[in-house]
């Protein structure tokens, strides 16, 4: 049988066919990690149970961070917060554990290397001891489909000093941003290009929407998500979203504040980027969850006022297909959330798809490697 091409309805997701997710595998027999798979023709999901069979993870492992060949859709690499797999299910890094911190969300993210002849990728993860910002470099020397090898370790900053969660912001294949945050009101960026990954002056950006915001990040409430020209940022349940600007240097403009107090970990914008989704805790009548923010008018309102809710979600992820889809926090089924953008009518349909397997995961991991063609 011939290898499925990847085939995401939006190009620029093409490293994010198969996500994983779900909670650490304790025991040979567990079946308990879980894969969101996009990798067919229609990009329908398909839930995939038992395909990590014989791995045993720390109980400390949670922060999913997944990256796919853009050529076949497979993913070729997942971290858990201890240990790095490849796409064969071979530990990478059995002598060189890697240690974040547990108890958080989104504080690791994975990105190909821009300057190296073979496929390349940094693992950039937060320190557990230290809180400084780290990456691992892992490469295929025979290709992407073959055993990955272990390159080593480099620090990407030493004086964090707070659990921070991760993002990128891709200007094209040669030239990406690692964002995170020094705290609740400053964002910092440092380049990768073709030069490798720089660690001298990274830019500081303030985050003016956030200027009343006094306390540590919260790496349970924080979250720095990106698509297309625009970023959402989220600082303990506090929302802004911002353009990004590469032309001269690296800058977000036209900040504003989306809301003060949500539910949400990690909002998402539409395929057009002209909305983002977020959370809000359900009212009395279990109603009125989602709301949408409109870019332009700076406006927000309820998705559908209409829909009662079953469950509580925390975390939306805008998949290949176009769909967005939200996770639960942990519960006894596994329940799925999608919000579907009619392009005839411009409505919004939300629904919840049940599921039994006790799979619930807080996130769907850090997987929003894209490219988004900045310049």
């Amino acid at each position: 049988m011939n290898e499925l091409n990847a085939s995401a309805k939006i190009p620029a997701l093409q490293a994010q066919m198969q996500w994983i997710a779900g909670t650490p595998q304790v025991s040979a027999g567990s079946t308990s990690r879980m894969m969101y798979d996009f990798n067919n023709a229609n990009n329908t999901l398909n839930r995939e149970l038992g395909f990590f069979p014989g791995i045993i993870e720390a109980n400390t492992a949670q922060q999913e961070s997944t990256i796919c060949d853009p050529q076949t859709g497979k993913w070729v690499l997942f971290f858990d917060g201890n240990d790095i797999y490849d796409g064969l299910h071979n530990l990478v890094n059995p002598d060189n554990k890697l240690d974040t911190l547990d108890h958080t969300y989104l504080t690791s993210i994975i990105a190909p290397s821009c300057s190296e002849s073979i496929p390349t990728y940094y693992i950039f993860y937060l320190d557990r001891t230290t809180k400084h910002l780290n990456y691992a470099i892992v490469n295929f020397p025979l290709g992407l489909s073959s055993k990955a090898n272990w390159v080593g370790t480099q620090s990407l900053n030493s004086d964090n000093g707070v659990a921070t969660p991760f993002g990128l912001a891709c200007v094209n294949e040669d030239e990406y941003w690692v964002l995170s945050l020094a705290n609740a009101t400053t964002l910092v960026a440092y380049k990768c290009d073709t030069t490798g990954v720089s660690t001298v002056a990274p830019v500081h950006i303030m985050l003016q929407p956030f200027s009343s915001i006094t306390a540590a990040v919260d790496c349970k409430t924080s979250s720095i998500v990106t698509f297309s020209n625009k970023i959402a940022i989220t600082v303990n349940g506090q929302i802004m979203v911002g353009e990004l600007k590469v032309s001269s240097g690296f800058s977000i403009i036209n900040q504003a504040l989306v809301s003060n107090a949500t539910s949400t970990l990690a909002p998402d914008f539409n395929t057009s980027a002209t909305k983002l989704y977020f959370l809000k805790t359900l009212d009395s009548a279990k109603k009125n969850q989602v709301w949408v923010y409109e870019i332009d008018g700076q406006a927000s309102y309820s998705a559908d006022s209409s829909y009662v809710y079953g469950y509580q979600y925390l975390s939306l992820k805008l998949a290949p297909n176009g769909i967005i889809y939200g996770t639960n926090m942990f519960t006894s089924v596994d329940p799925i959330l999608t919000i579907t953008e009619i392009p005839e009518t411009g409505a919004v349909e939300v629904t919840e798809m049940l599921n039994q397997d006790i799979n619930s995961s807080a996130t769907f991991g850090n997987i929003q490697y894209q490219i988004n063609a900045l310049k």
